[in-house]
């Protein structure tokens, strides 16, 4: 097991792409299990005292743009969009939307619930979009000799991201429990953009 745990370490610190595609993953994953805990809470935070919250509806609506997520992942390919370039733009989108949200719970602008919905559902539309888009990214980057260690290495830092931000959940409350995933998220949409770059730096080579 440690020599294999070993051999995975070599690989993923030996082919750039391989690491970003697994930072993608632990971060945006990390956020995806923070936002799971949290969107409950802040729904509760914003609906008025003695108000009760539809939490069956809220969770089919959030199924729902899963679900929609998912679907638009074949047209983005049918139109030719790579692979690449997408899963940044869902990234920063999945970070917006957790952001647009904190601001609402903190500031309560006019609206504050119908703000927060609306971003809830959209990050859970980027939950769609994620899991056949990481899938592709790994089985485009990561060996098949080592995807198992690689993978349990991934999991790795989402498991600290998780753990660390609810062992500080009395001090950060639920707002800064979700700017802690949106920030979390900036990070990811970082190692995106340069696995972009490095495709695209990769494909000009070859041409």
């Amino acid at each position: 097991l440690v020599k294999a745990m070993q051999e995975a370490a070599g690989v993923v610190l030996s082919d750039r792409r391989v690491l970003l595609t697994g930072a993608v993953q632990s971060l945006f994953e990390g956020a995806m299990y923070i936002f799971v805990l949290q969107w409950p809470p802040a729904f509760k935070m914003l609906v008025e005292k003695g108000g009760s919250v539809p939490f069956g509806t809220i969770f089919a609506c959030l199924m729902t743009a899963c679900m929609l997520g998912s679907s638009i992942f074949g047209l983005l390919l049918k139109a030719g969009i790579a692979l690449e370039s997408f899963v940044a733009g869902m990234v920063a989108v999945s970070a917006a939307s957790l952001a647009g949200a904190a601001w609402a719970l903190k500031s309560r602008p006019k609206g504050a619930l119908h703000i927060a919905a609306v971003c809830f559902f959209l990050f859970e539309a980027c939950v769609g979009l994620y899991f056949p888009s990481v899938g592709t990214l790994r089985s485009k980057y990561v060996p098949n000799s080592h995807k198992s260690a690689i993978m349990n290495l991934f999991r790795v830092p989402l498991n600290v991201i998780v753990i660390t931000t609810f062992l500080q959940i009395d001090r950060l409350g639920v707002v800064g429990a979700l700017a802690c995933a949106s920030c979390v998220l900036s990070i990811a949409f970082a190692s995106a953009l340069s696995l972009r770059r490095k495709e695209e730096k990769d494909q000009g080579t070859k041409q």
